[in-house]
């Protein structure tokens, strides 16, 4: 009996000594897990302890779907940055009304955005979003759009703007009207707009806001490169349609220049097709519409003018009307059809320019005469020289694809 009872006092005394022994640790626990916490909040030598190793490599493959969430959220919040702060020194009792309406690369059913889903792919438009202010009986609607790179965005403003040219120095090209402002900058096309006629509260607040969103637009770029080429003397301001693709070309470009058949111009081996109207001094009735496109090479704009001199020249077998003038030395075809004005292209380098509506050559060749077409300078054979090889202009110097 005592012998058991022995056996139990020893048996109590190690079970003191391990709870003695081990209970501080229980007790540190959370207090534990909070240094824990910090130490993995801060940032990590270069050089890590295998056991930090093995925590951190855990904690990514235990939480993989909680970061893609973040990211994605954060793709989505974006363009709320861009929105205009509510400061109400300046915009004294406006509010936001409602929540912000984003539009994906993707869906098919866009409620904010009323251009096609074949248009906005073609540009490249990643996302949009369309958040709306009031004020009383005030509304501002605030559209954003993103695309993939400037051109996306420059095309969009001269195809999708509003109003005429105004002196707001917002984004990098701006147009206004009494219910709206348009602009692009960066990579961002920007349309601002009331419903309201003559509600100079609401036109107030969108010239507000169109100088915020276009400041916190902190990316600039230039247009594309054949925007620079087109000429800018004489031209109609505003008048430009800048197409990357053909369902741009058609909605837009087609449409003003009915002849202008998209299709045959392979736009797919260039920078895009843009195209202006001009009005040259002295003949108000003669409006002259240009289109340029600037091929990614030479050989590519030579194909496309060669076919379209065999297409002409088929076409004048077919109708006595048209009246083709091809000038080889100069890349230049003249065509003057039974309306008794002409049509004129011209290939030269990686440049192929159409001037249509021209009432007499003299005009044509003008129009013509202010692109900035390349250089080429060539010197005969001889034994003392080589020939010197195509030269070009600043702009073909650029590895820019556009």
């Amino acid at each position: 009996m005592l012998r058991i009872t022995n056996k139990n006092i020893f048996s109590l005394l190690l079970s003191f000594l391990f709870l003695s022994f081990f209970s501080p640790v229980n007790c540190q626990t959370s207090e534990s897990v909070k240094k824990y916490d910090e130490i993995l909040n801060k940032k990590l030598p270069d050089v890590l302890v295998p056991k930090q190793e093995a925590i951190e490599a855990a904690t990514k493959q235990a939480e993989p779907e909680v970061e893609k969430q973040a990211v994605t959220e954060a793709e989505k919040n974006e363009l709320t940055l861009l929105l205009p702060k509510l400061d109400n020194s300046l915009y004294q009792n406006w509010n936001i009304f409602g929540e912000a309406q984003v539009w994906m690369l993707g869906d098919l059913s866009p409620s904010l955005v009323t251009v096609s889903q074949e248009l906005l792919t073609e540009l490249g438009a990643e996302k949009a979003l369309k958040q709306t202010y009031k004020k009383d009986d005030h509304i501002v609607n605030v559209l954003i759009y993103k695309f993939m790179d400037f051109t996306g965005a420059y095309s969009a403003y001269t195809v999708l703007h509003s109003g005429t040219n105004t002196k707001l120095k917002v984004g990098k090209n701006a147009s206004e009207s009494e219910k709206l402002v348009n602009f692009w900058k960066g990579n961002y096309f920007v349309d601002i707009s009331t419903q309201n006629e003559n509600d100079s509260i609401a036109k107030e607040f969108v010239i507000l806001s169109s100088q915020d969103v276009s400041k916190n637009i902190q990316l600039e770029q230039l247009p594309p490169v054949v925007a620079i080429q087109l000429p800018a003397l004489n031209r109609i301001q505003g008048s430009e349609k800048y197409c990357l693709g053909t369902v741009c070309c058609k909605e837009f470009i087609s449409k003003i220049i009915p002849a202008f058949d998209c299709s045959v111009y392979d736009l797919q081996k260039s920078g895009g097709v843009i195209s202006a109207e001009y009005q040259l001094s002295g003949n108000e009735k003669e409006r002259i519409t240009l289109a340029l496109i600037r091929y990614t090479a030479k050989e590519n704009a030579q194909s496309v003018f060669d076919f379209l001199r065999q297409d002409f020249e088929k076409k004048q077998k077919e109708n006595k009307d048209i009246d083709i003038d091809v000038d080889i030395d100069e890349s230049l075809i003249k065509i003057k059809n039974k309306k008794n004005d002409y049509t004129m292209l011209k290939q030269k380098g990686n440049l192929l320019a159409i001037a249509y509506g021209i009432t007499s050559k003299k005009s044509g060749e003008q129009i013509l005469g202010l692109v900035p077409w390349p250089i080429e300078v060539s010197k005969p054979i001889n034994t003392q020289s080589k020939p010197v090889e195509e030269q070009k202009p600043e702009t073909d110097k650029e590895t820019e694809k556009h």
